[in-house]
C-alpha cells in the first residue's frame, strides 16, 4: 500500500521517500535457469522438497554447523541474467514504476545453524512507496564467495494485506518472504540478490548463518558513528538539492569497529532509521571503511518515532539473543536515551554499554568522550569465545 507516514521530530520518514534511489545492478558470469520455488509463485512462503541447492556442490560447508568454506582468490559478482522480461501487469506499467525510482530492500538476516532461514524483502517505486504488487521476483544466492550465483525460485509481490503478519513482519504490500528450503546453508556469509524479472531492479542483502553464542557488538548509527544525529538530515536536504553531503563521522569510530570484528565479533548495526534509507545507510558505512556486519532498519515506520525507538531496539536485540539466532551480545554503542533503555532491556552489561555524548554515564554506562582514546580499551577486549563466519571480501 502507499504509505500514511507520520511526521516526527526529524521527519526521517517522509525526507527517507522522497529520496529513496534505485539499488544498483552488479555484473557476473551467465547465471543458471530458473527454478520455481515450488510452493507457487503466489505462495507466501517458497520451498519445494528438491531445492537447488541439493547434493552440496556449492554449500560452504559439510552441514549445518559446520564451518565456512576457505577464503578463495576473488569474488564472482552477480550478473543480471538476460533481458528484463517486462511487468506482468498493465496497473504496474501505468501507476506504479512512473511513481520514480526503484527502491526495493531487505534486512539482513542473522540466524543461528540449523533454524530456519527466511528472506524477506520490499519491493516499491517512487517518493511515495509505492508498492509493487502481484509481480515476479526471483530469488538469487551465492553459496560460495568464488561460486556460482544459484536461483533458488520465484515468487509474486503481495498485495496489501495478503498474508497478514509472518515472522513479525506485517505484509503491507509489495513483500515477498521466502522461506530456504533444505538442505539448509551451514556457517557462513551469503549475499543474495532479488531480483524484479519486470525490469531487473535489485534489492540486496545478506544471510548470516552462525553458531549458537556467536560474539557480537552492537553499533547505533546516527550521533553515536556520526557526529550528530541531524548529520542525516543535512544529508537529506542535501540530496534534495542534487548535493552531496556526507555525514561527518566521529574521528576513530570506524577503527573502534574494526578492532572489534577482527577479533571475531559480529558488528550488528541498528538504527531507527526507516527502512527507505537502507541503501542510504549502506552507502555511507561501506565508503566509511566499516567492517561488514548486519544492517537493520525500522520495519515500519512508527518504529522511527522517538516514544518507540527504545522498545524496536530492545525487541530486535532481544529476538537476536533469543531462540533461533543466539548471539552473544558482548557490547554496545550508543549516544541517546533510548539506546540506554534499550541496552538495558536487552541485559548488555552496564559497564559495556560506551555511550557518547551528552547522555555518557548516565544510568551506569561508561562515558564515551573520544574514539581514539577509547581504542586502546577496544584492543584490551577479549577475542570472542565463539567467532563470527569470516568475511571473505566485505560487504
Amino acid at each position: 500500500m502507499t504509505r500514511q507516514l507520520p511526521i516526527h521530530g526529524l521527519g526521517l520518514a517522509l525526507l527517507a521517500l522522497l529520496l529513496a534511489g534505485a539499488s544498483a545492478c552488479e555484473s557476473e558470469a551467465p547465471a543458471p535457469p530458473l527454478v520455481d520455488a515450488g510452493a507457487g509463485a503466489d505462495a507466501a512462503e517458497a520451498g519445494a522438497d528438491a531445492s537447488p541447492l541439493d547434493g552440496g556442490a556449492d554449500l560452504g560447508a559439510d552441514g549445518p554447523g559446520g564451518d565456512a568454506a576457505p577464503p578463495c582468490s576473488k569474488p564472482v559478482p552477480f550478473v543480471l541474467p538476460g533481458k528484463p522480461a517486462g511487468f506482468l501487469r498493465t496497473e504496474t506499467k501505468l501507476l506504479v514504476i512512473t511513481q520514480g525510482k526503484a527502491n526495493h530492500r531487505g534486512q539482513d538476516v542473522v540466524v543461528a545453524a540449523g533454524a530456519p532461514q527466511v528472506l524477506i524483502g520490499k519491493f516499491a517505486y517512487g517518493p511515495f512507496d509505492k508498492d509493487l504488487e502481484a509481480e515476479e521476483v526471483e530469488v538469487w544466492i551465492q553459496p560460495k564467495p568464488c561460486g556460482s550465483w544459484v536461483s533458488l525460485g520465484k515468487l509474486l509481490t503481495s498485495k496489501d494485506g495478503q498474508h497478514g503478519t509472518l515472522y513479525g513482519i506485517k505484509d503491507d504490500g509489495g513483500r515477498i518472504f521466502f522461506k530456504l528450503p533444505p538442505p539448509l546453508l551451514p556457517v557462513g556469509r551469503y549475499p543474495v540478490r532479488l531480483l524484479v524479472l519486470g525490469d531487473h531492479s535489485v534489492a540486496k542483502l545478506t544471510l548470516y548463518v552462525v553458531k549458537p553464542d556467536t560474539g557480537a557488538v552492537v553499533f547505533d548509527i546516527d550521533g553515536t558513528l556520526t557526529t550528530d544525529d541531524f548529520q542525516l538530515v543535512s544529508q537529506l536536504f542535501s540530496q534534495l538539492l542534487n548535493g552531496k553531503y556526507a555525514p561527518k563521522m566521529y574521528k576513530g569510530a570506524v577503527d573502534v569497529v574494526k578492532v572489534w570484528a577482527a577479533k571475531g565479533y559480529l558488528p550488528i548495526y541498528v538504527t531507527a532509521r526507516p527502512d527507505p534509507l537502507n541503501a542510504i545507510s549502506k552507502d555511507w558505512l561501506i565508503p566509511k571503511g566499516f567492517p561488514p556486519g548486519a544492517l537493520h532498519l525500522t520495519d515500519t515506520t512508527t518504529q522511527s518515532l522517538p516514544k518507540n525507538t527504545a522498545k524496536y531496539k530492545a525487541d530486535f536485540l532481544n529476538k537476536l539473543q533469543g531462540a533461533g539466532t543466539e548471539l552473544a551480545i558482548y557490547a554496545a554503542y550508543g549516544n541517546a536515551s533510548t539506546d540506554i533503555e534499550a541496552y538495558e532491556s536487552a541485559q548488555i552489561p552496564k559497564a559495556r554499554s560506551f555511550i557518547i555524548g551528552k547522555n555518557g554515564g548516565d544510568k551506569g554506562t561508561v562515558a564515551l568522550k573520544d574514539y581514539t582514546l577509547h581504542l586502546a580499551a577496544a584492543q584490551g577486549m577479549p577475542a570472542a569465545a565463539t567467532a563470527a563466519p569470516a568475511a571473505t571480501f566485505g560487504w
